[in-house]
């Protein structure tokens, strides 16, 4: 009788676990023999604004180890047994790469994910990836494989503005930028690789390893279907243009030199619609060719070995900052226009020298001896008709020009959307007692009249004032990001202004830099005065502390109804005419298709 119960009970359980169970227990077995496998994933294509590639996704070679099969984890970690120790010194002695950091690698790997495999050696020369894939049965527990990777359709290009990959960081993890990023996910450090991490970088893609009992690998990698369709990044940039500009800027180092300026080594450029703040093209030399700090470890740590003052990886357009010289003329115009010390008719005398208390401030042209209005001065860019200028401000306690300088977009960062632009400084008396422990005396707002002394300004920070002067009093926020595709979707990124502001008596400043690219006396006359397109711009000779003059010019074009601002900097270029301006020209050339 018990035995004829105790068989029931045990067919009754049989049926439970079978019948009424089994989904349940099947779902469990199957999860059981599985594993999630990360690995890593494509990231979305970046586009200029035609539509040309500009950074896709290709396969990447890579030689991988299998933890498993080297090694065995514990409480401790993983660590090699006997034959995989041996694998591995067999791979370093041909890979020239130490074993523990072989070991390191796969450590680290097997931390992030326990079933990935281990890249080990994340950039094999072809004829080490040949020799392993064909002698893979004597190199136990590596294999080459591939893995997504960068492409760059347009070669070394695109340095200032599309960013690096990486591994994220432990300081980069749960940091406002990257708060959707997961502990060894490769992700953008900088450029717009970066401010559009969220919307380039897919994650991590999920794979599944079937094992047994005991956690050992039992089947092949099974890579799930591929996820959502990542959107594609199309910027503002054209990429035809911005070749000519990195080129521009090569020729007016050149012409620096060729003047004598042997130490010009340096030069940026913005090219900016003015009305919108899109960037057309972002120049800056010297720099590093994207595609090898992409692919080549050694290439990328020696980017961060450059000395001092120009090293390639410092960004000229965003992160130089210069005194500006005379472009900063019209922004102290302005400033006196809004305050009423002068109207467009006022004539203030021109001569080779301004004396202040037992200082005396000397002009280019030490023998002129004029009155002149506002429009005239710029045009001839008068020094001593804007140190008399800001004489009056001085004498008015007034600090319009830093108010201006700061309303108009300099002395702190434009907002653009590439990180790690500088702050820039417009120095005041507050500023000054703070950091420097000295009063504020007439020859600083003299000095600052013109652009000198304490001023330091990028070129994208003088292209947004100048876009400001051009389209009303609209402080622009320069962007290169343009919109999100998504198949046939578009979604046009909006970057809203910074503020407006009330300009008085513009069309003055406007005709004075008309005035200086076309009138005989104009400072840029002999560079546009025939040029196809009305040009108005001012020519900036800044001094520096040594070596040879700061070469600026900033402008826009057509004159008359601007479509866009063109900023361009040779660092110790001498006058502005002689290195900046003719590199300006060779990019208004080329943004309208002008023949040379």
């Amino acid at each position: 009788m018990l035995v004829g119960v105790a068989v029931c009970v045990l067919v009754l359980r049989a049926w439970s676990i079978q019948i009424l169970h089994g989904p349940t227990y099947t779902a469990l077995a199957n999860t059981q023999a599985y594993r999630t496998v990360d690995l890593i994933g494509p990231r979305g294509p970046i586009v200029d604004s035609k539509g040309r590639l500009l950074a896709g996704t290709t396969g990447h070679v890579v030689v991988a180890a299998d933890a498993a099969a080297l090694g065995e984890t514990d409480t401790k970690g993983w660590h090699p047994t006997t034959a995989g120790l041996a694998s591995l010194h067999k791979l370093s002695k041909l890979s020239h790469v130490g074993v523990p950091t072989l070991v390191a690698r796969i450590r680290r790997s097997v931390i992030r994910s326990p079933f990935a495999p281990a890249v080990v050696l994340p950039r094999p020369d072809s004829g080490l990836a040949w020799y392993l894939d064909e002698r893979s049965e004597s190199y136990p527990g590596f294999k080459v494989t591939a893995i997504p990777a960068r492409s760059y359709p347009q070669g070394s290009f695109g340095s200032t503005f599309l960013g690096l990959l990486g591994e994220i960081s432990p300081e980069m993890l749960g940091t406002q930028r990257y708060l959707h990023a997961r502990k060894g996910e490769v992700v953008g450090v900088s450029g717009v690789e970066a401010e559009y991490d969220t919307l380039l970088n897919g994650g991590f893609r999920r794979a599944h390893l079937r094992v047994d009992s005991m956690g050992r690998v039992v089947g092949p990698l099974q890579t799930s279907p591929a996820g959502r369709q990542l959107p594609t990044l199309r910027l503002t940039i054209d990429a035809r243009l911005q070749r000519q500009v990195d080129k521009a800027l090569k020729d007016g180092i050149a012409a620096a030199h060729a003047n004598g300026h042997t130490d010009a080594n340096a030069a940026a450029a913005v090219v900016m619609n003015p009305w919108s703040g899109a960037v057309y093209a972002l120049g800056s030399t010297p720099t590093f060719n994207q595609v090898a700090a992409a692919r080549d470890p050694k290439y990328a740590t020696g980017l961060y070995k450059d000395p001092p003052p120009n090293p390639r990886l410092l960004n000229q357009a965003t992160q130089g900052l210069y005194p500006t010289g005379s472009t900063f003329k019209p922004i102290v115009a302005e400033a006196a226009l809004s305050e009423g010390l002068i109207t467009p008719y006022s004539y203030i005398p021109c001569t080779g020298s301004f004396t202040v208390g037992n200082f005396t401030f000397h002009n280019v042209d030490p023998g002129v001896n004029a009155t002149m209005s506002l429009p005239t001065a710029l045009a001839e860019s008068c020094d001593t008709w804007f140190y008399r200028l800001g004489d009056r401000f001085y004498a008015n306690g007034s600090q319009g020009i830093q108010r201006w300088a700061k309303q108009l977009g300099l002395g702190h960062p434009t907002g653009f959307d590439v990180p790690g632009e500088a702050h820039g400084l417009v120095p005041t008396p507050a500023w000054l007692r703070a950091t420097q422990h000295e009063d504020w005396y007439e020859g600083q707002t003299i000095n600052l009249s013109i652009g000198q002394g304490y001023l330091a300004v990028t070129p994208l920070q003088l292209a947004v004032a100048y876009s400001a002067l051009v389209n009303g009093g609209t402080v622009v926020r320069p962007h290169v990001g343009e919109a999100i595709l998504r198949g046939e979707s578009v979604q046009p990124l909006h970057f809203k202004p910074v503020r407006k502001v009330k300009l008085h008596d513009v069309w003055a400043i406007k005709q004075g830099l008309y005035e200086a690219a076309h009138s005989p006396g104009g400072t840029s006359s002999s560079l546009f005065a025939d040029f196809p397109i009305p040009v108005a711009g001012k020519t900036g000779t800044a001094q520096a502390p040594y070596g040879s003059d700061h070469s600026w010019y900033a402008s826009w074009a057509p004159s008359d109804h601007p479509k866009v601002v063109v900023v361009v900097l040779v660092a110790h270029g001498g006058f502005g005419a002689q290195a900046a301006a003719p590199a300006a020209r060779e990019i208004y050339q080329a943004y309208f298709k002008l023949k040379r």
